[in-house]
């Protein structure tokens, strides 16, 4: 029997598709950071759950987009007004 999933070679991805995933990981520790802030948590709090997130989000499918050095700049910006 077979299987059209199985056979097929997965599609490899474009600059493009990296591209917007990156900007998807950018919004959303961008959003969680913010929420976070609003929610009166200290701003290690807020890294070590968009950390926490990402990795988790990433467990199985691979390298995340976003380096732990990007996310905490991420979160030091929302954190600092920007």
């Amino acid at each position: 029997m077979s299987f059209c999933w199985i056979d097929e070679a997965p599609e490899s991805s474009t600059p493009e598709s990296d591209a917007k995933r990156a900007e998807a990981a950018i919004a959303e520790v961008r959003e969680r950071s913010a929420l976070m802030r609003r929610l009166g948590r200290s701003k290690a709090d807020a890294v070590h759950r968009c950390l926490g997130n990402v990795a988790w989000a990433y467990s199985v499918t691979g390298t995340p987009a976003l380096t732990p050095a990007q996310i905490r700049k991420i979160v030091n910006a929302v954190y600092a007004g920007g």
